[in-house]
């Protein structure tokens, strides 16, 4: 297993307002990688919801966001 930590320094316009994200210093998004490939992603804005995607891959291409600046933080070694 892996842990990992979402950053958006940079979120849209509106974003921090509404809820829908939280300062740039505070963890987005707190997820983990089981052993087996699948991931589990806990938002911890204002909507909490919890995702399960069938990889790391797979959450990055729809929710990476280069644009907001997004930084992934692991928690422990590969």
């Amino acid at each position: 297993m892996r842990r990992f930590r979402v950053y958006r320094p940079l979120p849209p316009e509106g974003y921090l307002e509404d809820g829908l994200a939280r300062p740039a210093d505070e963890v987005q998004i707190e997820g983990i990688v089981f052993t087996d490939g699948h991931c589990v992603v806990r938002w911890m804005t204002s909507n909490h919801s919890t995702a399960v995607w069938p990889s790391f891959k797979d959450f990055e291409a729809i929710h990476g966001h280069p644009e907001y600046e997004t930084v992934v933080e692991w928690l422990d070694e590969p």
